[in-house]
């Protein structure tokens, strides 16, 4: 892990040379994955995963992970940054590692789907349609 990045955001930070590189699966980046690989949410996303994925699908994946702190990043450039890790093993590790890391209760439950296990919120204070806006005092 690297200086920079933020654990709790789900950001794994990492080196190579004097480079210093934030992966994340980030609310941003989720939706670039759901619009490159067409899927419906990002549920789909395991099926990606699981179905022997090609060379250019984690390419694809790792450049994602990459762009929310290096938004003009390419697939060049993260095909060349995998090389750099050590190939195929080890840049598929680091993604399922940003999953896990975005998707913690599903990591924990074994399920894929993020929105098991989420916890209810019904009644809990600065949540519905009651709720103070974000910033508000209490009086």
């Amino acid at each position: 892990m690297t200086a920079g990045a933020n654990l709790q955001r789900g950001q794994l930070g990492f080196e190579i040379g004097n480079d210093r590189w934030i992966f994340a699966f980030t609310t941003n980046a989720l939706c670039a994955v759901e619009e490159e690989f067409d899927l419906k949410d990002i549920s789909e996303l395991e099926t990606v995963l699981s179905k022997s994925p090609s060379l250019r699908t984690i390419r694809k994946l790792f450049r994602i992970g990459l762009t929310d702190c290096q938004p003009e990043m390419t697939d060049h450039e993260a095909g060349a940054i995998m090389e750099a890790v050590g190939g195929l093993e080890p840049s598929l590790e680091l993604i399922m590692r940003a999953v896990e890391q975005a998707f913690p209760e599903a990591a924990n439950n074994g399920t894929a789907d993020p929105m098991l296990g989420t916890p209810k919120t019904k009644g809990v204070p600065g949540t519905g349609p009651r709720s103070r806006r974000a910033g508000a005092k209490l009086a």
